[in-house]
This record gives structure tokens, sequence and C-alpha cells, in this order.
């Protein structure tokens, strides 16, 4: 079994509502990962990829206009990925039937915490330097 999530501060973007945002985000997994040890992914799966789909909605134009805020030169291609993954998120929400909670659980891990401690980690530094210079 695929282990729940823990929030460490090794995840934070230095932005406390972006952050509480990903909190959010690592939720909606944990009650995915919940459901699955309580013996009901089925029911599980429909609520979790709402919770995401809203998330990938909200978080991410939040997240795109804190980058362009603080000049990020990499917010184009940032955007690309946050593209790519409403468009999967939205996908999955459509076939929520026939996607196990397993399945579901192993994605949602890979990509949310890739993302965030990759591609997330990279625009961090650009709000440091404009925090400091403030």
């Amino acid at each position: 079994m695929i282990p729940s999530i823990a929030w460490n501060d090794y995840y934070s973007v230095g932005e406390p509502s972006l952050d509480a945002e990903h909190k959010q985000i690592i939720f909606c997994i944990n009650d995915l990962f919940a459901a699955l040890q309580e013996g009901a992914p089925a029911q599980a799966v429909r609520p979790v990829l709402d919770c995401l789909v809203q998330y990938t909605l909200t978080h991410f134009q939040h997240e795109e206009e804190v980058m362009q805020a603080y000049d990020f030169p990499g917010l184009a291609e940032h955007k690309k990925l946050h593209d790519q993954m409403r468009e999967k998120t939205r996908t999955l929400h459509e076939r929520a039937e026939a996607i196990t909670g397993q399945d579901l659980l192993f994605f949602l891990k890979q990509w949310w915490l890739e993302h965030i401690q990759g591609e997330d980690k990279k625009y961090a530094p650009y709000l440091k330097v404009s925090h400091s210079r403030r």
C-alpha cells in the first residue's frame, strides 16, 4: 500500500497562501488514502476527483498570478504543466468509474509531489528575493 503524505517544510515554496493550498491538495490525496485503508475506494474516487478538479482550477490560477507578480521567467513553461494537469484531471473525473482508488492514489502522489518538489521549487527563490527587497 502506498503510504499517506505528511506535510514537510521541504515542500514549502515560501508563500503561505500557496503552501496552504498545497496542504489542501495533500489533504484530498490523504482522504483517498484513508478510504483505501478503510476498504471503500470506489466511494472515495469521485469526491477526491471533485476536490482536485476544483483545486486544479483555483490553485493553478492563483499560483500563476503569484509567479507573474514576482516576474518568474519560467511562467510560460510552468503554465503548460498546469494546463496538462487540468486536462488530465478533467479526463480522470469524466472516467471516474473506470479508475481504481489505488491507481488514482499512485498517480496523484507521484504527480503532485514531483510537481511541488520539482517544478514549484523553481519559483521559490524568486519569491524570497522579492520578499527580501521589501
